[in-house]
């Protein structure tokens, strides 16, 4: 157990993008996003969404989150759509907050809420590299995100 805990490290990170600031839209931006989060096991608390840029140490990409949110639950799914967006490349993760305490909660380091990645990588003891989750945003694009729950 105690192996797992680095690896599940990152994805504790998402909790610290929940208080992050929005950013990074200019007056060039031309691009959306919508997300739509599934497999939502309940529907207590929010969903908790980060725009990640390349390089940008994702998924725990702290200081230069792109965009962030909180999403209403509502029948087992919950959406946004990100505008204002300059187009270009980025990545989504997402985590349940069920009980609201803006973190991911772990047990020896494993996640025990729902998360997930935009391009839904396979599961692997370790957070994904942006290029497994990356999406690129033109125009009106789309991103289809199925949550996870290990415990």
């Amino acid at each position: 157990m105690d192996r797992l805990l680095p690896r599940f490290a990152p994805l504790a990170a998402l909790a610290l993008l929940a208080a992050a600031t929005p950013g990074r839209a200019d007056s060039s931006a031309t691009a959306s996003l919508a997300v739509t989060v599934t497999g939502i096991k309940n529907a207590k608390g929010v969903i908790r969404l980060a725009l990640c840029p390349p390089d940008a140490g994702f998924p725990d990409c702290k200081t230069k989150v792109v965009r962030t949110a909180s999403l209403p639950i509502s029948g087992g799914t919950a959406s946004v759509t990100l505008t204002g967006l300059v187009p270009g490349r980025y990545a989504v993760s997402v985590f349940h907050d069920a009980n609201s305490n803006n973190k991911l909660d772990t047990f020896a380091g494993i996640p025990k809420e729902g998360y997930g990645f935009s391009r839904n990588p396979g599961f692997k003891p370790r957070a994904p590299k942006f290029s497994e989750a990356e999406v690129q945003v033109q125009g009106t694009s789309t991103a289809a995100i199925k949550l996870r729950y290990i415990l």
